[in-house]
């Protein structure tokens, strides 16, 4: 069964430094996984925002309209 959990990036940044302090080999793949997971949301979001932005005109470039 899996959950889902909805973090802001600092908490998921200080459960993977808490969880640096166990042996690593209890916790890399657990470590592994919040990380890929963490990094493929990321891109998702910043892929929407860049979508998102409207395009640049010429006038906002600092070109002159003719």
């Amino acid at each position: 069964m899996a959950i889902k959990l909805d973090l802001e990036v600092n908490e998921v940044n200080l459960i993977l430094r808490s969880l640096g302090k166990h042996p690593f080999d209890e916790i890399a793949s657990l470590i592994s996984k919040i990380k890929q997971q963490g990094e493929a949301q990321l891109a998702e979001q910043e892929k929407a925002q860049a979508e998102a932005e409207p395009a640049p005109t010429p006038e906002s470039e600092g070109g002159a309209a003719d």
